[in-house]
């Protein structure tokens, strides 16, 4: 974690927290005490993990290689919305979690290359692209005022004249309102 404060700039134990080691019901419960400020949480598996009352193991005897398990938790309500966006444009991502992603990977690498006396140490680097769309073959150089502009620009007007036109009928209709003319 001090790997990834460093390399975003950040300061640790303010901007980024180490809640507990080894203890993942410490972050369940930091979670739900602080609901909508936590935007990012990092759950590194050792033995065990239990996340929202599901165990997930950890170790594995495999080709005796050791596993670094880490999972990523996100506060979705912090996450971009393309509700709001037209229809053919494309959805916003947050790019965020892929650097912090990434950070992660590279601080294992860091650690495990010092540790091993490694001179190089590697590197991940990445470059994030949008995935290409065509165009909305429907929305192509349409011009929504040009082809219903004047429907909204003359509807409001005849609401109006309609209205004024049925009040003055109904006046007429039940000689609400009578005018003498000439006074024989």
């Amino acid at each position: 974690m001090k790997f990834v404060a460093e390399s975003n700039s950040l300061k640790l134990n303010e901007d980024v927290k180490l809640l507990t080691v080894g203890d993942s019901n410490a972050f369940n419960k930091y979670i739900l005490s602080n609901e909508n400020k936590t935007k990012y949480g990092v759950l590194f598996c050792i033995d065990e993990m239990d996340i929202f009352n599901i165990t997930i193991p950890c170790k594995f005897d495999h080709y005796n290689y050791t596993f670094n398990f880490y999972t990523i938790m996100y506060n979705i309500s912090f996450s971009p919305n393309g509700f709001l966006l037209r229809s053919d444009a494309p959805m916003p991502t947050d790019n965020s979690i892929s650097k912090l992603k990434l950070d992660l990977d590279n601080a294992y690498l860091k650690y495990y290359s010092v540790k091993r006396g490694l001179i190089y140490i590697p590197q991940i680097k990445s470059k994030i692209q949008s995935f290409p769309i065509s165009e909305n073959r429907f929305f192509h150089q349409t011009d929504i005022v040009g082809a219903t502009g004047a429907f909204y620009l003359f509807f409001p007007p005849m609401i109006t004249f309609v209205s004024v036109l049925l009040e003055l009928m109904r006046e007429k209709d039940l000689k609400l309102r009578r005018v003498k003319l000439f006074n024989y």
